[in-house]
Order: structure tokens, then C-alpha cells, then sequence
């Protein structure tokens, strides 16, 4: 098994939406933004918002490979050391044909997600990454 290191203050973190995309409609986004400030505030962390993830929900129903593409993007990036899911939901099935599981086996991170992420939280164990 894979092991991500754990995360320190000044480490960047990205926040993304495998699911629904609440997290940037409006009447939500107050949400999002006290969650943030809470993981700077309180952590330490540098929090960036993924490019698609506070879309909205309209647009992250229509577009799931927007959704895999900040998923996979903040695997790629060096950088981000932990992700944060926004919320959950029950549309993350359809992102898995966008998913390299290389990728993310190449790029262990830190994952922090919300308890209706058992099918990324799945996923990573073909590559053998824990998820902490």
C-alpha cells in the first residue's frame, strides 16, 4: 500500500466536486467559503479551488468529465498535497470512465472526502493508495 505523507501548515490543498455541484451555486457558496477559511485559518493550509469545481450544479451534472478532470488534475500537480471534496452526492459513478488510475497511483495524495465517497475511496485501492 501507497501511503500519502500527512499534511503540514503552508501545504496546498485543492478542493474539487466529484459529485454535485452545490459547493458554487449560490445559495451554497457561504458554505464553501467558511470551509475554506477554516482549513487556512485553523490548519494552516493554502486551499485552491479546482477550475471546475465551484461551477455550480447545472454544469457539473452536464459536464462528469470536468469533474474527473480537476480530480486527476490536482493528482498531477506536484504541489497540491491533499484533496478536499466539497460535498458529496450520488453522481460520482459517472466520472469513472474519465479516470487514469495510473495517475493517481504515480501521484499519491492525501485525500479528505466526505462519507458518500466510497467510490473514489474504492478506486484507490487498485492502485493501492490509502486514503487517510
Amino acid at each position: 500500500m501507497i501511503k500519502p505523507q500527512k499534511l503540514n501548515k503552508g501545504d496546498k490543498v485543492a478542493t474539487i466536486s466529484l459529485s454535485s455541484g452545490m459547493a458554487g451555486d449560490q445559495q451554497f457558496r457561504y458554505r464553501y467559503e467558511l470551509g475554506r477559511r477554516r482549513l487556512v485559518e485553523l490548519f494552516g493550509l493554502e486551499v485552491i479551488a479546482m477550475p471546475n469545481s465551484l461551477k455550480g450544479s447545472q454544469y457539473l451534472y452536464e459536464n462528469p468529465q470536468a469533474r474527473a478532470e480537476d480530480f486527476m488534475n490536482a493528482f498531477k500537480d506536484p504541489s497540491i498535497k491533499g484533496i478536499f471534496s466539497n460535498i458529496g452526492g450520488d453522481d460520482t459513478l459517472r466520472i469513472l470512465p474519465y479516470i487514469d488510475l495510473d495517475v493517481i497511483k504515480e501521484n499519491p495524495s492525501s485525500l479528505k472526502m466526505y462519507k458518500c465517497m466510497l467510490i473514489p475511496l474504492s478506486l484507490l485501492l487498485k492502485p493501492c493508495l490509502v486514503a487517510k
